[in-house]
């Protein structure tokens, strides 16, 4: 009997209410990925429709399809990763069964892997696109921003449904990850990242069939996605990602009182002092001492505040850097604790 070649590649398909159009989407991914050994996983998340009856006659028409179906709505990232855990691919794509990023892409994806031996290739959509509506790019450039300046990932668009992984990078990183909806996709590439894995990112067109100014997008869904982006960040932070022991943290909280108690006492120090010639008037613009006392007060309060948290993030981020792939001892567990 011949032996069966082994899987080079999965591809997850989360879907929901999808049941109108997901027999001809499966149809299209399997002609397209012809020259390739593969899988595909349809992960049912819930729908109300036919969704997996439809995903179910691709099966009994013998193509190489799984269906998954999930009682409850559980979330887009958490039913990516149940396809996960039942994928045999040495490569794992990720790819939205509305194919409104068409599964040609996957062929480019994969040629980037092997040209560059990038770890994971995510596309990335061009926002400047006229077809998506004016608030929609403007969200997704702010997000995008803001991603950027919390986590420092070397990729310029975390949330388009279409990534590639080498086996290896989800194994390492699925089980450290939390969210499960609006944000799961900056915690799975900030965990490849601080794993020291090599992202390489693809430019994908984007066929926008949504209505409305957001399309999909809701109240609901952007806060939680400002909420989920807070908690990753958290759990990304060197406090929760290295876990340092409790005598580190004290002694870290114990620079940062220092730090604000000399700042007093410095100030303290020079309020009684009769400065002279230009040394005054240097100190009389740096002090704010030319403004009304309570303005002054106020804007060198609010200033201390946000360069205390601007330079926070930026120390955390190039820390993390600088311990990427190193296992610490006692003090810093390390990422690679069991």
């Amino acid at each position: 009997m011949a032996l069966q070649k082994p899987l080079t590649l999965s591809v997850i398909l989360p879907a929901y209410n999808e049941g109108d159009n997901i027999y001809a989407n499966i149809l299209r991914i399997c002609k397209t990925l012809l020259d390739y050994e593969f899988e595909l996983i349809v992960v049912d998340d819930g729908s109300e429709d036919n969704t997996s009856q439809e995903a179910g006659r691709a099966v009994d028409d013998g193509y190489p399809v799984q269906v998954i179906h999930q009682e409850m709505n559980r979330g887009k990232g958490a039913t990516l990763f149940n396809g996960v855990a039942y994928s045999k691919g040495a490569r794992i794509a990720f790819l939205d069964a509305d194919l409104e990023i068409v599964p040609e892409y996957l062929l480019s994806l994969l040629k980037v892997m092997d040209d560059t031996g990038a770890d994971v290739v995510a596309g990335v959509k061009d926002m400047s696109d006229n077809q998506f509506p004016w608030a929609r790019r403007m969200m997704s450039r702010v997000y995008r921003d803001s991603v950027a300046f919390l986590f420092g990932l070397a990729i310029t668009d975390t949330q388009t449904g279409i990534k590639l992984f080498k086996r290896e990078v989800l194994e390492a990183t699925v089980p450290r990850l939390r969210v499960s909806r609006f944000a799961f996709d900056i915690e799975l590439l900030v965990a490849a990242s601080r794993f020291g894995y090599r992202i390489v990112e693809v430019p994908v067109k984007i066929a926008y069939q949504r209505t409305g100014s957001l399309g999909r997008m809701n109240s609901r869904n952007i806060f939680g996605s400002f909420f989920d982006t807070l908690s990753i960040y958290w759990r990304a932070s060197f406090w929760r990602w290295l876990e340092p022991s409790l005598v580190m943290q004290i002694w870290m909280l114990l620079f940062a009182v220092g730090v604000f108690l000399f700042g007093v006492g410095v100030g303290k120090l020079l309020t009684p002092v009769i400065l002279q010639g230009p040394v005054k008037q240097i100190f009389r613009i740096i002090a704010l001492q030319f403004l009304p006392t309570n303005l002054r007060d106020w804007l060198l309060l609010i200033g201390g505040f946000f360069l205390i948290m601007f330079a926070s993030i930026q120390l955390n981020k190039k820390l993390l850097e600088a311990l990427v792939r190193r296992d610490r001892g006692d003090d810093l567990a390390g990422i690679f604790r069991k």
